[in-house]
């Protein structure tokens, strides 16, 4: 009996901001068990696609043309993970009260100058709109990520930035958010993730230091 194929992964998008769920496409502790999701260009577009930064036409255009050139869709990965990983640290930075490093901006600053070669304005209903060129470049959905870490960045008056507080033995959770919360008091990416685990563990802690009752 042949073997069932595995379901994709179907991304999270939690962050508030795209550029802030790109960084969540790594889960777990980045600094001792990161759990990595973006493993080919393949999963990189299927990102995009899930997040509907790309059309279903383009997520195939892009497919094909990876496949015809390997190599090019490698170095667009591994260009996304790092800049992935300056932006995830830009806003770490932020969320500690500190500036972000120069090496980080300096990346951030490359991928927005290439990102606005691309920009246009693009007929939108009845209307216009700030969108994207029709090209099929493979780092096409990097576009719009660089576009949105910029735009948090800058904004004057912008929610905070946190990462979740998740932080036990076994189990660790730094994905980011912008906290839009009325009083600014959400700690967990999500409640029925994060959440319901921290409230499952501090349950538990409770009723064990709780004294057994005798039966009479």
């Amino acid at each position: 009996m042949p073997e069932a194929t595995p379901s994709p992964y179907r991304f999270q998008f939690i962050g508030g901001e795209l550029c802030l769920d790109f960084t969540n496409t790594v889960g777990g502790d980045r600094r001792t068990k990161p759990s990595e999701h973006l493993h080919s260009y393949a999963d990189l577009v299927a990102w995009a696609r899930q997040g509907e930064v790309i059309s279903p036409a383009q997520a195939r255009g892009l497919l094909l043309r990876a496949e015809r050139e390997p190599g090019a869709a490698a170095a667009v990965l591994a260009g996304a993970i790092e800049l992935r990983e300056a932006i995830f640290s830009a806003f770490v930075a932020i969320a500690e009260g500190k500036r972000p490093a120069h090496g980080d901006l300096d990346r951030l600053n490359r991928a927005l100058a290439q990102a606005l070669a691309h920009r246009r304005v693009v007929q939108s209903g009845r209307g216009y709109a700030l969108g994207w060129d029709d090209s099929d470049e493979l780092d096409r959905m990097l576009w719009p990520v660089a576009q949105s870490a910029a735009d948090l960045l800058a904004a004057e008056h912008r929610a905070p930035v946190k990462a979740c507080g998740a932080r036990e033995e076994d189990w660790d959770c730094g994905w980011l958010f912008v906290d839009s919360s009325r009083n600014g008091s959400r700690r967990w990416c999500t409640m029925d993730d994060c959440g319901n685990k921290a409230k499952a563990r501090r349950h538990y802690a409770r009723t064990r230091k709780q004294p057994v009752r005798k039966s009479p």
